[in-house]
């Protein structure tokens, strides 16, 4: 929902209202659905230790081999003998990379005391962790950052657990106050009154909004 109002509505009116050259600056909050990845994204979690079966078919990832980025393929070809164009898995992209090793399991235990997975001072404790450090999965983006970037502008996103950041919400909270006010518990009257809810917060109280959230993260 939130990409598609990004591609139809926000980076539409941004251009509009500006002139050729601007680039914007998309403040997000670091929610579930805003991290949320397009289906062929490179995630450990969506692989299967070996080949097939239910699996993601992946976008191509890429290794560096004697200082050359070396292109990978997701998938078997579609002639190949055994798995004609079906998912490699993990085991057979460590394999082409020579990171495999005999008995790597596909993913650490829950420690009992901590609840991690994996031992962060250890690099090769399981297929899953080997994958999630290497260049090419690192460097995927979730699908709100890749709409921005490639409209040319650029996002940020808020620090977890800290909506208080977002100076959306006190605007949210202005909107919500004068529906309140001018409320008769009829959905039609709700629909008259939206626009006008929106169009009573002015520009200048929105910028001290901003002014005073830059603060606050200073503060942190």
């Amino acid at each position: 929902m939130f990409v598609k109002q990004l591609k139809e509505k926000i980076i539409p009116a941004f251009k509009a209202a500006h002139s050729p050259g601007y680039r914007a600056l998309i403040m997000v909050d670091n929610s579930q659905g805003h991290a949320a990845y397009s289906e062929d994204t490179l995630l450990p979690q969506c692989m299967n230790l070996k080949p097939g079966g239910k699996q993601a078919i992946m976008q191509d990832g890429w290794y560096i081999k004697d200082g050359k980025k070396v292109v990978q393929l997701m998938t078997f070809p579609p002639d190949h003998p055994e798995f004609p164009g079906l998912a490699k898995g993990m085991r057979e992209v460590l394999m082409e990379q020579g990171l495999w090793r005999h008995g790597l399991k596909m993913e650490c235990k829950k420690a009992k005391d901590t609840g991690d997975k994996c031992d962060p001072e250890v690099t090769d404790c399981c297929a899953k962790h080997i994958l999630t450090l290497q260049p090419d999965f690192q460097a995927q983006k979730s699908l709100v950052q890749e709409v921005i970037e490639e409209a040319g502008h650029q996002c940020i996103f808020l620090a977890k657990f800290h909506c208080e950041l977002n100076f959306i919400e006190f605007f949210w909270g202005v909107v919500k106050k004068y529906l309140c006010e001018h409320c008769d518990y009829t959905f039609q009257t709700l629909k008259e009154n939206m626009p006008k809810a929106l169009a009573s917060v002015p520009v200048e109280l929105i910028c001290k909004w901003e002014h005073q959230m830059i603060h606050w993260m200073d503060a942190y």
